[in-house]
């Protein structure tokens, strides 16, 4: 079985993202979680691309670390940056997916572990 063709399940129409965005430091459209990602509407491609990025990173580091290291990274985000949206937005994570979520191929040509050279590099 290749596990970059393995894909999340969409839940479209959702409420869990409009939950999520009373807590979030932003406003939540679609949210990757474990196996299944939730949006509030209809799922555009490239949201779909986005969110499929975020799956295969989760893969990649069984869950599990991922959800840790990308608390973590959002928390450094936090204590440099002193606010929740930039924390968001400079996680290594969130760059690669939004950095590539545009490229139509990109899933099929992601070198496992991509988000790894967005280590150290802000976009701040």
């Amino acid at each position: 079985m290749n596990l970059k063709s393995l894909k999340p399940f969409f839940i479209e129409n959702s409420r869990v993202p409009i939950w999520l965005s009373k807590v979030a430091p932003i406003d939540v459209w679609a949210n990757s979680f474990a196996i299944w990602v939730w949006c509030r509407g209809e799922l555009s491609e490239k949201t779909k691309r986005h969110e499929t990025i975020h799956f295969q990173q989760q893969l990649e580091c069984l869950f599990v670390f991922h959800w840790i290291l990308y608390g973590l990274q959002w928390l450094a985000g936090y204590i440099r940056y002193g606010n929740g949206r930039d924390a968001y937005y400079n996680c290594l994570f969130e760059r690669e997916a939004y950095d590539n979520d545009q490229e139509e191929e990109y899933l099929e040509s992601r070198p496992r572990f991509a988000w790894v050279k967005y280590i150290g590099r802000p976009v701040l």
